[in-house]
């Protein structure tokens, strides 16, 4: 467990979000275009998961049309994120909807584990979603699409793990 100066100082560090547009994520980003009038700054599909990254300031117009965008992609889940540049801000665009008690940080041998922390089932069962799919889906996208640059050696990036818990007041 980190002091609260060290995990102020872990959640406000800079990611970076890796773009890579196939096919598949172009017919996504023209669709999002026509349908919004917004760019997206990235797109990124895993599963049935679409995520559509959109510029803090386009936020709340694109979450506008998210019915209309679920409505013409039904086989997809779909997502409106806010391309946040540091660590805790896109974390809490990852959980938007739901109340979102407290977000701490633990190292294991492995990496970091970031932990968020939800005050009813109700709340976490939103976040982790059905039979878990989506904490493992942003898990993945940690994994393989965000980048937290290393601060000791500024190589290579640290890997990171979110997991959704419950407390108590």
């Amino acid at each position: 467990m980190y002091s609260s100066l060290a995990e102020n100082l872990f959640f406000s560090r800079i990611i970076n979000i890796k773009k890579k547009f196939l096919n598949q994520e172009l017919k996504f980003l023209k669709l999002f275009l026509e349908t919004t009038n917004i760019f997206p700054v990235n797109v990124i599909l895993i599963d049935s998961f679409v995520f559509f990254f959109v510029k803090s300031g386009d936020y709340f117009t694109a979450k506008s049309h998210l019915n209309k965008l679920r409505h013409i992609i039904k086989s997809r889940k779909i997502s409106v994120i806010r391309a946040e540049t540091t660590l805790i801000k896109l974390i809490f665009s990852f959980f938007d909807d739901i109340y979102i008690h407290n977000v701490r940080t633990n190292e294991n041998s492995k990496g970091e584990i970031v932990e968020v922390l939800f005050l009813s089932n109700k709340d976490r069962a939103i976040a982790v979603g059905k039979e878990g799919k989506y904490i493992k889906t942003v898990n993945y996208l940690f994994k393989n699409y965000i980048s937290l640059k290393n601060p000791v050696n500024k190589t290579g990036s640290v890997p990171l793990e979110v997991k959704c818990s419950l407390t108590s007041v």
